[in-house]
């Protein structure tokens, strides 16, 4: 089996010992939500919008040290911020995962700019996936920083490198 960006973050979470993840689907996330779930090695756990997505990882996080919440860009990732605060006052490393627009439809000039400034504030880190070279790095960067600090952090992945192939993870990811 090939490798790709989704089975990489999956893994990663996996090895922080996350063995769920909350999931709110949206055009921009369907492949990465794909991979995360070609993985195997977490449950997804679905919300039908990003305020209980998020408040679902909040609490997940309070009782297992950590969480991931997925859903999309724009709207979707608007609504979980006033948890994602939370999140940061009561020191809870929340990864909040945004599926993007693809490449193409950048360039076409119909997607949703990044989010990184609105949710600089109330976040320690975040990164955009450019390639899926680079991907492997500012995963481990992004989940890295969120543990080490206990705070949320921030993650946007286009569609279009979701599926992408990558390097496999060490077998121990030690943050």
């Amino acid at each position: 089996m090939t490798f790709t960006v989704g089975h990489y973050l999956a893994e990663r979470l996996t090895q922080i010992g996350l063995k769920h993840h909350f999931a709110v689907t949206g055009d921009d996330n369907l492949v990465l939500l794909d991979q995360m779930l070609a993985h195997g090695g977490m449950k997804q756990i679905y919300s039908c919008n990003e305020l209980n997505c998020s408040l679902s990882a909040e609490g997940y996080a309070r009782v297992n040290g950590a969480a991931a919440a997925i859903m999309t860009l724009g709207t979707g990732a608007i609504s979980a911020l006033n948890v994602i605060g939370e999140a940061y006052a009561e020191n809870l490393p929340v990864i909040l995962i945004s599926g993007i627009s693809s490449a193409n439809d950048e360039e076409a000039g119909c997607a949703l700019p990044s989010q990184i400034a609105t949710v600089g504030p109330i976040i320690v880190a975040a990164e955009k996936i450019n390639s899926a070279e680079t991907a492997p790095k500012r995963i481990d960067q992004i989940i890295q920083t969120a543990l080490c600090e206990k705070k949320p952090a921030y993650l946007e992945i286009p569609s279009h490198i979701a599926d992408q192939p990558c390097v496999r993870p060490s077998a121990v990811f030690v943050p």
